[in-house]
């Protein structure tokens, strides 16, 4: 049996970092200590004020070997943050521990593979609408944001969860936000979903989703645009962390800042409210590119409450 209170004394050192305060303790990789620095860097570049960060352990799986234990388990942060107005920044993290005789032996995030997964995209000539008449037409921004921030740091199981699962993610904002699904049963072709072992490249990997979005001969239609505040909520941001060409990660704008500048949230590591550059990410490389994306074409743009 292991003892709570050793993770929860953890727990607080680590979170008192953000803060300046205490030593950093070796269990904390140095990878993580950058990101923890950038992120405080990044409030500050901002104007936001870190008021409080909450941290909460959620033990998912727990075994012990050789007198060793391991533990598997969520933590789910809540950074509360001020600029002109109070809320909430959150993330969830899955993570591993292991302690032998009340000392922790190593404490490590599981790694996020942004991998992209083989396809080949065909073109899209006379595609016909597959989808059935309760989506509406056009876009309802307020719908795609309302269910973003519903399943930000849960599973649908309407949908199946992938590890790699940002694109899947956003698919399923962007359908409940209305837009008709196109192209099926080719999975080269369109953008649409049937089943949870059925659905197009584009629906589940975000490299396809960028090819799509913009190239797009169905409803669904955005243009690429220069500036991330030219977007509005319920737009879409596609990431190059490398910077390759290989579009690896897509987040969905929920939120402004006074400064006007995207909030967003995404699956893989679960974000909510999030800085849209990611400078705060471990995936972050100076190489980093972005498109932004802007549906346009007729969909209509709900008011936000």
């Amino acid at each position: 049996m292991f003892n709570r209170d050793l993770l929860e004394r953890y727990l607080k050192k680590r979170l008192q970092l953000y803060f300046g305060e205490g030593q950093r303790s070796h269990l904390i990789q140095e990878q993580e200590y950058q990101t923890i620095q950038r992120k405080v860097e990044l409030y500050n570049k901002r104007n936001v004020s870190l008021v409080k960060v909450y941290g909460n352990l959620e033990v998912s799986n727990l075994w012990s070997e050789n007198d060793i234990t391991y533990i598997n388990y969520t933590l789910h942060t809540r950074y509360f943050l001020k600029q002109t107005d109070l809320y909430f920044e959150e993330d969830q993290e899955q993570r591993q521990m292991a302690i032998e005789k009340e000392e922790i032996l190593y404490d490590i995030a599981f790694p996020v593979d942004y991998h992209l997964e083989p396809f080949e995209v065909e073109e899209e000539e006379d595609i016909a609408e597959s989808e059935s008449s309760d989506r509406n037409s056009g876009y309802n921004r307020f719908n795609a944001v309302k269910y973003a921030e519903t399943w930000w740091d849960g599973h649908n199981k309407e949908y199946p969860l992938y590890a790699n699962d940002c694109t899947n993610f956003i698919s399923q904002c962007l359908r409940a936000g209305g837009v008709k699904m196109v192209g099926m049963p080719k999975p080269g072709v369109g953008w649409w979903y049937r089943n949870h072992s059925n659905s197009s490249y584009s629906w589940r990997v975000a490299h396809a989703l960028r090819r799509f979005l913009p190239n797009a001969k169905s409803e669904i239609k955005a243009e690429e645009v220069s500036s991330q505040m030219q977007l509005s909520l319920g737009d879409i941001i596609v990431y190059d962390f490398e910077g390759d060409g290989v579009w690896n990660h897509c987040t969905i704008v929920v939120a402004k800042d006074e400064n006007g500048e995207p909030l967003v949230n995404a699956h893989t590591v679960n974000s909510r409210k999030r800085y849209w550059s990611y400078y705060d990410s471990t995936a972050f490389t100076e190489n980093i590119k972005y498109k932004f994306f802007h549906i346009i074409d007729g969909f209509s743009n709900a008011p936000m409450e």
